[in-house]
């Protein structure tokens, strides 16, 4: 890859999905600080990161600066939640995640200067767009290959044929939970330093992607430390000011339906089982794909104890 010297243009290493310890999600398991996602990406040679929290934009002049300082651009963006249960990364938007909370509405406040990227399209899960993915293709900008996949499973390869297809733009991107992931799959992008001139390359399709797929041993720890900080979370809920923090009853919603969600495998199922967070009604073979009910109690006490 070259550069240009007249434009000023180059190929910028880059991370568009991140998660800190800010997150009101993924604060359970997240241990890093934006600062320390931004300096440990700097260390690696990133040159662009956006640090995309669920429901929340935790971009700040401040963050911003501090990024600049170490040779990083920060992109302002989140994970929204959309059409109640799907995830939709948006950039450069500006606004609270409940007027971004449909897909209707993305495509309403979409702009020249901002960006949406389908993550994980067609990964297990009700998180991810699945039918809306196809249905709706035309309003995302960019199509995401997650790095969170194995050697023979890689449940990315259908949204890059339909990427290819509609002759839409694929970004690499580690879905950093843990800082181990930086550095395995991301995104060159051949622009300016600059937040518009970022996304105008993305959307020009001026990207190139590196991916190397996890190990198994690498994917397994990643939902067994995932499974365990759900339970037993490693940060308090994070106390962050902004109109768009989720509540204690939202917040207790998403508990009980990723517990829930959770029991449907047998593996997780016998783990959560083991420290009391389910009452499986069965283990037959027959029955072991239906949700075992959840201990509401105790996850209520839960809820209420991250937010103490």
């Amino acid at each position: 890859m070259s550069n240009n010297p007249v434009s000023g243009k180059r190929w910028l290493k880059a991370e568009l999905h991140a998660h800190c310890n800010l997150d009101p999600k993924d604060y359970r398991m997240c241990k890093h600080t934006p600062e320390q996602l931004i300096s440990s990406a700097a260390k690696l040679g990133y040159e662009v990161l956006a640090i995309t929290c669920h429901d929340i934009d935790i971009w700040t002049d401040r963050l911003s600066d501090y990024a600049r300082s170490l040779g990083i651009t920060l992109i302002p963006g989140m994970e929204v939640l959309a059409e109640r249960t799907r995830h939709v990364l948006v950039y450069n938007f500006h606004t609270e995640s409940e007027k971004l909370n449909t897909l209707e509405k993305i495509r309403t406040l979409s702009r020249e200067d901002t960006l949406v990227i389908a993550p994980h399209p067609f990964f297990p899960g009700s998180s991810c767009l699945r039918g809306l993915f196809e249905k709706h293709l035309d309003m995302f900008d960019a199509v995401e290959y997650s790095g969170f996949y194995l050697r023979g499973l890689d449940f990315n390869q259908r949204a890059a044929t339909l990427a290819g297809e509609a002759k839409k733009p694929i970004v690499g991107c580690a879905d950093v939970h843990y800082l181990w992931q930086l550095n395995r799959t991301f995104t060159w992008i051949y622009a300016e330093p600059g937040v518009d001139s970022i996304l105008h390359a993305i959307k020009g399709g001026a990207v190139r992607i590196r991916t190397s797929p996890l190990s198994f041993l690498e994917a397994a720890n990643w939902w067994t430390v995932n499974l365990w900080r759900h339970i037993f979370p490693l940060n308090p809920f994070p106390s962050v000011s902004a109109p768009d923090a989720i509540s204690s009853a939202r917040l207790l919603t998403r508990i009980i339906h990723e517990a829930s969600t959770a029991a449907a495998d047998p593996g997780m199922s016998t783990a959560l089982r083991s420290v009391g967070f389910l009452d499986v009604q069965s283990s037959t073979p027959a029955e072991s794909s239906r949700r075992a009910p959840c201990s509401h109690a105790r996850l209520r006490r839960l809820a209420t104890n991250l937010h103490e």
